[in-house]
C-alpha cells in the first residue's frame, strides 16, 4: 500500500544547500509520489514546528550552530519513533557516530547523487511500514490498550478472568480481559469463537472438520457442535474476502 502524501522536513543552516536538496528531491520524486517540503535553518525552528505537526522524513545537517543534528534527532524520536531520519553532512567521519540515532541513511554533501538510490529505497520502506499498519489493532482490555498484529495472532485462550494471546512470532501475552470482550472487538477482523474458551484467527486455519479446527502449525482444537456451520461460513467469508 502506497502512502499518498509524504511530508518532508529539511533542516540546514546553509540556505543554498537546502535549495539543492529540494531540487534533488523534486527530480527524483516527481511523477512517483505526492510530497510536501518544509524547510528550516535551525534546529530550534524545526522543533517548534515539530510540536505542531510531525513529518514522515527529516533531512538533518549534523554540523549546525546552537543544536546539532544529533541533538535534534534525539528529541524528535522521543515523540515519533518511526520518523525516517537522513543525516547530511560534509564530515564523513561522523557516519559511525550517527548510528546511535538509527538513521535511515547518511548522505555526504559531496555525493548528493546518492539520493537517486536513497529516495527510492525510502519510498519502499515507507510503503512497507504503511502496509504493516493496516494489520495493527489496539485491543481495549480491562486496564489498558494492547497493540496486536492481526497477521501474527494465531488464537486467544480464556483462562478464568484472563485471556492469553498466542502469537506466531512473539511471546504469549496474558492480560485481564473477558473473552467475550475480545471477541466483540476482533470478530470484524476474522478472529472468531470456535468453542467456549477459544478464539481462532481465520488466517491460521488449515482445516475444519465436524469435530476440530486444525491450525496451520498443527495445533488442534475441539469445535463446538453448535458452531460448526458458523465457523465454516466465517472461514469461507474470510477466504472470499482475500480474493477480492
Amino acid at each position: 500500500m502506497e502512502k499518498n502524501n509524504i511530508k518532508i522536513y529539511l533542516c540546514d543552516d546553509n540556505i543554498p544547500f537546502i535549495e539543492e536538496i529540494g531540487v534533488w528531491i523534486q527530480k527524483i520524486l516527481q511523477n512517483r509520489r505526492e510530497y510536501q517540503i518544509e524547510t528550516f535553518t535551525s534546529g530550534r525552528d524545526l522543533l517548534k514546528q515539530w510540536k505542531l505537526s510531525f513529518s514522515d522524513v527529516v533531512f538533518l545537517d549534523i554540523d549546525m550552530p546552537g543544536m546539532n543534528g544529533f541533538e535534534i534527532a534525539s528529541l524528535i524520536q522521543k515523540s515519533k519513533e518511526d520518523v525516517f531520519i537522513i543525516f547530511v553532512t560534509s564530515h564523513e567521519d561522523m557516519v559511525y557516530q550517527s548510528y546511535e540515532y538509527h538513521p535511515f541513511w547518511f548522505v555526504r554533501k559531496s555525493h548528493m547523487e546518492d539520493l537517486k538510490i536513497v529516495l527510492p529505497k525510502l519510498l519502499r520502506k515507507i510503503d512497507a511500514e504503511e502496509e504493516k499498519k493496516k494489520f495493527l489493532y489496539y485491543l481495549q482490555t480491562d486496564t489498558m490498550k494492547i497493540e496486536l498484529d492481526i497477521n501474527t495472532i494465531m488464537y486467544i485462550e480464556s483462562i478464568k478472568n484472563d485471556i492469553v494471546i498466542k502469537d506466531r512470532v512473539k511471546d504469549d501475552i496474558k492480560i485481564r480481559c473477558k473473552l467475550s470482550n475480545a471477541e466483540k472487538q476482533l470478530y470484524p477482523l476474522h478472529i472468531i469463537r470456535i468453542q467456549n474458551g477459544i478464539l481462532v484467527n481465520c488466517r491460521f486455519i488449515g482445516k475444519i472438520t465436524c469435530r476440530e479446527v486444525i491450525l496451520t502449525n498443527g495445533k488442534r482444537f475441539n469445535l463446538s457442535r453448535g458452531k460448526i456451520d458458523f465457523v465454516k461460513e466465517e472461514y469461507q467469508h474470510f477466504v472470499r474476502s482475500k480474493r477480492l
